[in-house]
């Protein structure tokens, strides 16, 4: 996703990729005030129903707890529309930010970027991770490629 501002100005980069039937957002930066816009926008055209979405935090250095709301905004969201959401790689700053919010269960233990990278982009059938918070669902589950 490109930013309409200047270089100088750019705080937080949203990168998006699908495969395996799982859309990945990994953001590299810092998630704040000024830049929750460009999480909510790329969100926003994500909003389909079925597969699973992995939020990789791996590259983020920092949170705000406007950035803490949005991502607490879209794991409510999540229940209703989108059911797999998963919280990767934070780590940390990042985590203590979580904890510190009261919201560190929201944080998935399983790193995905394995399955994500695997596989030639066709749907294939994969076992996810149990969601945080829920218990443990032991039945294959899968995740089709979305036209």
């Amino acid at each position: 996703m490109s930013n309409p501002r200047s270089a100088a100005d750019v705080r937080l980069s949203v990168r998006h990729s699908r495969r395996n039937g799982i859309d990945r957002l990994s953001l590299v930066g810092a998630l704040d005030h000024a830049s929750i816009l460009m999480l909510e926008d790329e969100l926003n055209t994500l909003a389909h129903a079925g597969g699973a979405l992995v939020i990789d935090l791996r590259g983020l250095t920092s949170i705000d707890r406007w950035g803490l709301h949005a991502i607490e905004r879209t794991a409510r969201r999540s229940n209703q529309e989108q059911p797999h959401l998963y919280i990767v790689n934070a780590h940390g700053p990042v985590v203590e930010a979580f904890e510190a919010a009261g919201i560190g269960d929201l944080l998935s233990g399983a790193d995905l970027s394995d399955l994500l990278d695997e596989g030639d982009g066709e749907w294939s059938p994969i076992s996810l991770p149990p969601l945080p918070g829920r218990r443990v669902d032991r039945h294959l589950r899968v995740a089709e490629e979305q036209p």
